[in-house]
């Protein structure tokens, strides 16, 4: 399924990406260098056009794209307001939209005898509507979205995309507070474009010997 053309822009956005970073590492004096990974896929198919494990292959063989577990953090943030507009969708809801409004104010969350206390990256917008939130990745106006439809129904929801291992219930799930792959995420993502339904990522659509072409069996959902 490789995209030749697609696999030399990945090597170069991966390349010139990391020489940025780099810059900005050598100004706060860390000498370890910065790794990084990218993964493109066509979502309809499941299809992996393009994919870059790591920095340099020669250096280091460990594929960060398929075996490196991070926080996916604000890239979770979209499936909390389809839990939302799903719940919408389910019980008729007509408070559940993308211009009904949330807030982006400072708050401190109590669960389990704890208390958490989230922080935007920069600024506070107030009472904003649920699509600027989203687009503009404001983690409390996020975080009260899932509080209003439930973290709970959140969390159900990933159980749902059976990609990883299904997060707690907790309101830091909301800020992506748990560990998935890149081709994890990229399989997640697949269901945007599929009516809900998640196409599972393949690298090879056949294999052809000397006597007949073998179309290889896709993993199960």
């Amino acid at each position: 399924t490789l995209d030749v053309n697609l696999q030399r822009a990945a090597l170069d956005a991966v390349r010139n990406g990391l020489g940025n970073v780099d810059k900005l590492l050598a100004r706060r004096k860390r000498k370890e260098p910065a790794q990084a990974a990218l993964i493109a896929v066509e979502p309809h198919t499941g299809e992996i056009l393009a994919m870059v494990g790591g920095r340099s292959y020669n250096q280091s063989q460990y594929n960060r794209a398929t075996d490196a577990r991070r926080q996916p953090g604000s890239v979770f943030k979209p499936f909390v307001f389809l839990s939302a507009f799903e719940e919408a969708a389910e019980e008729g809801r007509t408070d559940f939209t993308p211009a009904s409004l949330t807030s982006d104010e400072p708050e401190t969350f109590a669960f389990d005898d704890k208390t958490w206390q989230p922080r935007n990256f920069d600024e506070y917008d107030g009472q904003i509507t649920w699509r600027r939130a989203l687009a503009m990745s404001r983690n409390l106006g996020t975080i009260h979205v899932a509080q209003a439809t439930g973290f709970d129904r959140v969390a159900a929801l990933w159980k749902r995309v059976g990609v990883g291992a299904p997060p707690q219930a907790v309101p830091a799930i909301t800020l992506g507070v748990f560990e998935l792959t890149p081709l994890e995420v990229a399989q997640a993502y697949t269901l945007f474009l599929n009516e809900g339904r998640v196409r599972p990522l393949t690298a090879i659509q056949r294999i052809e010997t000397a006597d007949r072409p073998l179309t290889p069996k896709a993993p199960a959902p």
